[in-house]
C-alpha cells in the first residue's frame, strides 16, 4: 500500500494518520512550512485537509506531483458555490440552496426556506467561523461581502431530520 501525504497537519490529518495505522497505511500529515526534502511524497498518494494554502517550496512541489489525487478538482470543491453547482450538475442530492446575490432576496428566501436560512462564506469557515444562521429580522448581521455574483455565498435551508441518518443514506434522502 502506498503511503499517504496529507497537506495540513491539523486535526483531520492526525485523524487520518490514526485511521490508517490499523490498516497498515502510513499517513503523513505535513505542515505547510515543511521542507520538501523532509516529506516522503515521491512514492505517495497526496491529498489535503485544508482548502487554501500559501505558495511555498513544498506546496509548489506537491501541486505538480502526479500522486496528488484530487489536484484538478480541489479548487472547485474548496469553493462552496462551485461545489454546490457541481453537486447539482451531477444530480446528487444536497440541501436546498441558492446563491445569495443581494439583500432584496431575503423575503423570498424565508418564503422558500422557512424561518431559518444558513449562509456560509464561499471559502473557509469549516471551523464554524464564516457561517451565519439567520432568522427574519437578522439579515443586517450578515457582512456585505457575502452578497454578489462574484463573491455570492451559498445560502442553504436547514435540513430537518426526524431521526439520525447514516451518511451513506443521505444522498438518496434529502431531495
Amino acid at each position: 500500500m502506498k503511503p499517504v501525504c496529507v497537506l495540513g497537519n491539523g486535526q483531520l490529518g492526525r485523524m487520518l494518520r490514526q485511521a490508517g495505522e490499523p490498516l497498515g497505511i502510513a499517513v503523513f500529515p505535513v505542515g505547510l512550512d515543511a521542507e520538501p526534502a523532509s516529506v516522503p511524497f515521491q512514492q505517495s498518494v497526496i491529498t489535503a485537509e485544508i482548502e487554501r494554502w500559501p505558495e511555498t517550496a513544498l506546496t509548489r512541489e506537491l501541486a505538480r506531483h502526479n500522486g496528488f489525487v484530487n489536484r484538478d478538482i480541489f479548487p472547485r470543491l474548496a469553493d462552496r458555490l462551485t461545489q454546490k453547482q457541481l453537486l447539482d450538475q451531477l444530480r446528487l442530492a444536497t440541501a436546498p440552496w441558492e446563491p445569495l446575490t443581494g439583500a432584496a432576496q431575503w423575503p423570498e428566501v424565508f418564503v422558500s426556506f422557512g424561518s431559518l436560512a444558513i449562509v456560509k462564506r464561499r471559502v473557509g469557515g469549516y471551523d464554524g467561523r464564516g457561517q451565519w444562521r439567520l432568522h427574519p429580522g437578522d439579515e443586517a448581521a450578515l457582512p456585505q461581502d457575502c452578497y454578489g455574483t462574484c463573491r455570492g455565498s451559498p445560502l442553504t435551508a436547514k435540513c430537518r431530520w426526524w431521526a439520525p441518518v447514516p451518511l451513506t443514506a443521505l444522498r438518496s434522502f434529502t431531495r
